[in-house]
C-alpha cells in the first residue's frame, strides 16, 4: 500500500456527531431496558432457578451489539455497553456497581470479536460469535462476583451455567440483534442518518 493511501481502518475509526447521537440514544433507551430487565431477571430466577435463568442473559448484550452493528466503528460496542450500564446504575439497579464491571467486560469481549473481523464483516456468524464471547465474559465475572459467585457452586451447575449463558449470548444476543439491526438498516431514513456503509455479510 502506498504511503499516500490512508488505511481504510483509519476511516472506520472516525466518529461523527451522528455516531455520538446514536450512542447517547442507545445508552438511554437500552439502559432503561436493562434496568427493567434486572428486575425481571430477579423474578425469573425465583420462578425458574438460577441455572435456567441463564438462558435470558443475552438481553444484556444488546447495547453493544446493536450500536456496533448500526454504526460499525471501533469502540462502539464497548461504549454502548458502558453507556447503558451507567444509565442502568443511575436508575438504581439491584445489581449495584456490578453492572459497570459487567458493561465493561461484555463490551470489551464484543470489541475483540469485531476487531478480529476488522469492523468490516457483519454476517450472522460474526454476530453469533460476538454474542457468545460476551456471554463468556459475563460468565467469568459471575464466577467470582456476587450475587451468583458461581465458583462456589458444584461443577455441574458451573458447566450448565456456562453453556446456557454462552448460548443465550449467541442466540438472544447475536441472532436477535442481527435481525433487529437488519430491520433498522432497511429503513432508508435510519440508514442515511447513521451513515452506515453496508459491508461484508450485511
Amino acid at each position: 500500500m502506498s504511503s499516500n493511501q490512508p488505511d481504510p481502518l483509519f476511516w472506520h475509526m472516525r466518529w461523527s456527531v451522528r455516531d455520538v447521537v446514536a450512542l447517547v440514544v442507545t445508552a438511554v433507551v437500552l439502559g432503561l431496558v436493562f434496568y427493567l430487565w434486572d428486575w425481571a431477571m430477579q423474578l425469573l430466577i425465583r420462578l425458574l432457578g438460577e441455572v435456567a435463568a441463564g438462558l435470558f442473559y443475552g438481553v444484556w448484550y444488546w447495547a453493544g451489539l446493536l450500536l456496533a452493528y448500526a454504526i460499525r466503528k471501533p469502540g462502539a460496542a464497548l461504549l454502548g455497553e458502558l453507556g447503558a450500564a451507567l444509565v442502568e446504575f443511575g436508575l438504581g439497579t439491584p445489581l449495584g456497581m456490578l453492572v459497570l464491571v459487567l458493561g465493561f467486560v461484555q463490551g470489551l469481549a464484543l470489541e475483540v470479536v469485531f476487531a478480529w473481523a476488522r469492523y468490516n464483516y457483519w454476517g450472522l456468524v460474526v454476530m453469533l460469535i460476538a454474542g457468545a464471547m460476551a456471554g463468556v465474559a459475563d460468565f467469568a465475572v459471575s464466577l467470582v462476583a456476587p450475587p451468583l459467585q458461581l465458583g462456589l457452586r458444584s461443577g455441574g451447575i458451573i458447566i450448565a451455567m456456562f453453556w446456557l449463558i454462552v448460548l443465550s449470548g449467541a442466540v438472544l444476543g447475536g441472532l436477535v440483534c442481527k435481525i433487529l439491526g437488519d430491520r433498522l438498516l432497511a429503513i432508508p431514513a435510519a440508514r442515511n442518518f447513521l451513515g452506515t456503509q453496508l459491508s461484508q455479510g450485511g
